[in-house]
């Protein structure tokens, strides 16, 4: 009775917390990079591993729908976790330290998949938005217009959140036995410069559109096409619509990466119909 309500605990307590871990994956236990052999305490064992591989599959359930196996690698990960929790009510605990490490072992290839993903899309992300912060500058100088824009200032925090997530990726993809917690936090990291880019991509979108609009204005004016006392309500006018147009350029191709970035699993629109 005692390790049945042991563990149910586990449970409550991370329905509990759970609204907190969509914006950070702390967590307070960073196990052995080697796990102690089974036979030392299967017991304890099934108990960590319980919780461990529980908060796991959580975390990783809005990235495994978006960009992984979907409903089936999730459903794969809750069998093997049901399976060793049953194992365990059964008192059978050598078994249940067994299943709840190849649970978490199955838990950690997925993280490493996932990871490399987040890697590779947002090392390409940012690529592209360096390149896109040099033409839009570049493009304000040559028009004679002052660059007061923040792109630069999203664009460094995407930096930082680009290495910081790439140093947790780099250290444990190869990992052959551990935690999938610190994958998990790469994870999170690229989400987090993923926000940055696309932040730095609304802000090019205002300076454009304004830059656009004035251009557009000024001939305007300069063919007697429009009164130069109609300029500022035309001019505003023009800047709403040139960024719409452009903030859909430049963001709707990362619907789903907006989403997912909030730990929530993107819904196409053939689904929401």
């Amino acid at each position: 009775m005692r390790k049945g309500t042991s563990l149910i605990m586990s449970f409550v307590m991370l329905i509990l917390v759970s609204s907190a871990y969509a914006q950070s994956y702390k967590f307070d236990y960073n196990p052995a990079y080697e796990p102690a052999p089974l036979k030392a305490d299967p017991q304890a064992i099934s108990r960590l591993l319980s919780y461990e591989n529980f908060r796991s599959i959580k975390l990783l359930n809005a990235a495994i729908l978006n960009f992984g196996g979907g409903e089936g690698e999730i459903d794969r990960l809750i069998d093997q976790y049901a399976e060793a929790s049953a194992l365990y009510f059964q008192n059978k605990m050598l078994e249940s330290a067994k299943a709840f490490r190849e649970n978490q072992a199955a838990i950690m290839a997925t993280a490493k998949q996932l990871a490399q993903k987040y890697n590779q899309d947002t090392t390409a992300l940012l690529t592209d938005s360096i390149k896109q912060n040099i033409r839009a500058k570049y493009k304000l100088q040559l028009s004679g217009f002052r660059d007061r824009s923040a792109s630069d200032k999203f664009l460094e925090y995407a930096q930082g959140g680009v290495l910081k997530a790439t140093d947790y990726y780099e250290r444990y993809k190869d990992a052959k036995s551990a935690s999938a917690l610190d994958l998990i936090n790469a994870i999170y990291y690229y989400r987090s410069a993923k926000d940055n880019m696309f932040q730095m991509m609304r802000v090019l979108a205002d300076a454009e559109s304004k830059r656009q609009a004035e251009q557009e204005v000024n001939a305007m004016i300069a063919s007697r096409e429009l009164e130069r006392s109609k300029k500022e309500d035309k001019q505003r006018e023009l800047e709403e619509k040139k960024k719409k147009d452009l903030l859909s350029r430049y963001l709707d191709k990362y619907a789903r990466d907006m989403v997912d970035n909030k730990n929530l699993v993107y819904q196409t629109k053939e689904k929401e119909k």
